[in-house]
C-alpha cells in the first residue's frame, strides 16, 4: 500500500511516516500533486570491503608484491632535498 503525503505533512509528521515505513508501507512525499521522493528503510549491510583486490577475489602474483628499488632510491633522495618555502 503506498502512502502520499505533502512535504509540509511530511514534517509535521515524519515519525509516523517513519514507523510506517519500517511497517512495510510506502511513503511518497510530493509537492503540488507531484511525487518528489520515497520515504524507504535503511538497510544495513555488514560487508566491509577493504582494498578493491580483496573484495574482486583475485590472487595477485608474488613478484608484484614488493619493494620498488627505484621508487625507494627516488624517496631517499627526496629526503635530503630542502623544502620549498
Amino acid at each position: 500500500m503506498s502512502k502520499a503525503v505533502s512535504i509540509y505533512d511530511a514534517k509535521s509528521n515524519l515519525s509516523k511516516l517513519i514507523a510506517d515505513v519500517k511497517a512495510g508501507k510506502q511513503v511518497v512525499i510530493g509537492s503540488f500533486g507531484k511525487p518528489e521522493v520515497m520515504l524507504v528503510p535503511y538497510v544495513k549491510t555488514n560487508k566491509l570491503n577493504i582494498g578493491v583486490w580483496d573484495s574482486k577475489k583475485i590472487k595477485l602474483r608474488d613478484d608484484l608484491i614488493g619493494p620498488d628499488d627505484s621508487i625507494a632510491e627516488l624517496f631517499s633522495e627526496s629526503l635530503e632535498k630542502d623544502l620549498p618555502r
